[in-house]
């Protein structure tokens, strides 16, 4: 399992998709490749308010999982992205409560949400990384506009069959 971590989030307003981009972190980040996975708007919005550090008057469904989580007496010690199928990605919920290890099967969306609330560490199969990741060719300045505006344009226009069939 590959460490990662989320390089960007673009949460579109449909018709325009949601697309959050992982890059692996630490000794691992010199595997230049970035993991795009598209997602729905409300995970979109569910992970960028936690990223943007917006505050919430009451718990939204990731915040009440959490929190259930907890009262539970447990942990979620770490996201597994171990599946892809197509274009459709698989995630695994790892728990710990009370030396026990929980393994929750999730959509990566979903998982990451937590993720975000809990610190918890994401990792990625290499088999994922091989079928479903892009090579990582520029790095973007989120403070130049030219560059996020092309960024943009090409996320409006890309689709998840733009890339081919990840089924070989």
């Amino acid at each position: 399992m590959i460490p990662v971590s989320i390089e960007t989030l673009v949460v579109g307003i449909p018709p325009s998709p949601s697309v959050i981009v992982l890059r692996p972190t630490g000794s691992a980040r010199q595997d230049d490749r970035a993991l795009p996975i598209w997602i729905g708007p409300s995970e979109a919005t569910a992970i960028g308010s936690v990223l943007e550090k917006q505050a919430v008057v009451r718990p939204m469904t990731h915040d009440l999982l959490t929190n259930a989580i907890h009262a539970l007496h447990a942990d979620i010690d770490r996201i597994l992205i171990d599946r892809v199928e197509g274009s459709t990605f698989y995630a695994t919920v790892v728990l710990n409560q009370g030396g026990e290890t929980l393994r929750l099967d999730a959509r990566p969306s979903d998982s990451i949400a937590l993720a975000v609330r809990t610190s918890a560490p994401l990792f990625v199969s290499e088999e994922v990384l091989d079928a479903a990741a892009l090579p990582f060719l520029a790095t973007l300045n989120a403070n130049n506009k030219d560059d996020m505006k092309e960024f943009r344009e090409f996320l409006d226009s890309v689709k998840p069959e733009d890339f081919g069939s990840l089924e070989e």
